[in-house]
């Protein structure tokens, strides 16, 4: 592999979480106020806030048992913590298309990524090159086969810093011997299909007719490929918790999406766990949303900016669980949407 590493596998993990955002949009502006009455409804007293952009470490060393207040002192203070992921908004909530201020901003970026959806995309784009220019048919003597570029298999390319490389033991026949011919100034690499693969698309219906060959597209799961780069190798990922599952991240209907939930989940979870272990003896109102930023700009000029909560801990003073009390995202939008911005209690 010329020195490359693997650093993706595509081994078993955990689901992806979701997120609902239609319906779910509040103006930021409209966020906050209503998140102070909600937790003012659940006895806090002249809480904090404290917020946290991209990660979570922080803002769980400040709540930690023993933490130091404003006053140097003992922190004895409600806390209201807001855990947040930028993340761009999207037609479809799909793949980058039809904003130009956000094609702009990735294709200008220079230096470590800000988001889990900046870091993403040169693996997307290396995903959807694959499922392109991976394809599928009959040969000659009508055996189900499969044409692969070379650096594909090889994991050659460094493009962009990165590569995708197709897991051919998964797909190919075993013991096949790779027949190379040359199209378009690249290598092609023709392999017969497993007889186990043949099946899985005939499960998905699979079309074969002799001499017709199609792109493979999303049929290149996740388990049939693994990236590799060579700038990775000194230094970690941007996002190390998004990096291991990114073949899973790539192949999802809403990757930059599910890169931000990925990336979100892990932060949140830590301050969870430094919710339970302040313990009983804690008297402190303590609660945590996380919960995405949407960033409307590049699209259609519009600039303002919406939240959308997903989930959130609570932990009661006096009062400490095995499993800090969660409100998931339908119970607390209703919650936030009960208080009106404009009513009654302070902001």
């Amino acid at each position: 592999m010329d020195g490359a590493i693997q650093l993706f596998t595509s081994d078993p993990l955990p689901h992806i979480p979701s997120c609902k955002i239609r319906g779910r949009l509040i103006p930021a502006y409209d966020f906050l106020p209503r998140l102070k009455k909600l937790c003012f409804s659940l006895g806090f007293n002249d809480p904090v806030v404290t917020r946290s952009g991209e990660t979570a470490k922080n803002m769980a060393d400040h709540l930690a048992p023993g933490s130091r207040g404003p006053d140097d002192g003992k922190d004895e203070h409600d806390h209201i913590a807001i855990l947040a992921a930028t993340i761009p908004y999207e037609q479809n909530w799909g793949a980058y298309i039809g904003l130009p201020g956000q094609q702009i901003r990735l294709s200008s970026g220079t230096g470590m990524p800000a988001t889990p959806a900046d870091f993403i995309a040169p693996y997307i784009r290396q995903y959807r090159f694959a499922q392109e220019h991976i394809r599928l048919g009959c040969d000659s003597a009508g055996r189900p086969v499969i044409i692969v570029p070379d650096f594909l298999v090889s994991g050659k390319d460094t493009t962009a810093g990165v590569g995708l490389q197709v897991n051919v033991a998964r797909i190919a026949q075993p013991g096949e011997t790779s027949q190379r011919t040359s199209s378009t100034a690249r290598s092609l690499v023709t392999l017969t299909l497993a007889a186990h693969f043949r099946q899985t698309l005939k499960d998905k219906n699979f079309s074969w007719q002799s001499g017709i060959f199609s792109p493979i597209g999303e049929h290149l799961t996740p388990e049939l490929f693994s990236f590799t780069g060579e700038s990775w190798i000194t230094d970690s990922p941007a996002f190390p918790e998004v990096a291991a599952m990114m073949p899973w991240i790539v192949a999802h209907k809403t990757p930059h999406l599910a890169a931000t939930l990925v990336h979100l989940q892990t932060g949140f979870s830590g301050v969870c766990e430094t919710f339970a272990a302040t313990g009983p003896e804690d008297l402190r109102n303590l609660i945590c949303v996380a919960g995405l930023e949407i960033d409307m700009q590049g699209f259609r000029g519009r600039k303002e900016r919406y939240f959308v909560p997903w989930q959130a801990c609570w932990k009661r003073h006096g009062y400490c669980y095995g499993n800090i009390y969660p409100l998931l995202q339908d119970d607390l939008f209703v919650a936030l949407m009960n208080f009106n911005r404009m009513g009654s209690g302070a902001e």
